[in-house]
């Protein structure tokens, strides 16, 4: 199975369990409150965004993730940024990640 389909599997997952917040406001209070254990961003994103979330990252020590269709992923279309906050769906997203070389390793 290649890597961005069990990465979006399992981010489709977190997000139909209700762990993941998107938008900017939303990303922004769940980094803030401490609530986001992985922040994902779409890798088509624009500068601006990218930029956003580097910032917020670094501001925050969390680990941040590039993902293909991150919006189809979690029900919104559109969206590109989103936090997730379970730590459990974000260790095995992690994990995915670094058993395959990260998504350019596919």
């Amino acid at each position: 199975m290649r890597v961005q389909t069990k990465l979006r599997g399992m981010i489709s997952l977190s997000a139909k369990a209700g762990k993941v917040r998107s938008g900017e406001t939303a990303v922004r209070a769940a980094a803030r409150k401490g609530e986001a254990a992985l922040l994902l961003a779409e890798e088509t994103a624009s500068t601006n965004t990218k930029s956003t979330m580097d910032k917020l990252a670094a501001a925050y020590a969390l680990p941040l993730l590039y993902v293909q269709d991150l919006g189809a992923c979690i029900g919104k279309p559109g969206r590109t940024m989103a936090a997730l906050c379970d730590e459990g769906f974000a260790k095995a997203i992690a994990r995915i990640n670094d058993e395959h070389g990260g998504v350019e390793g596919e």
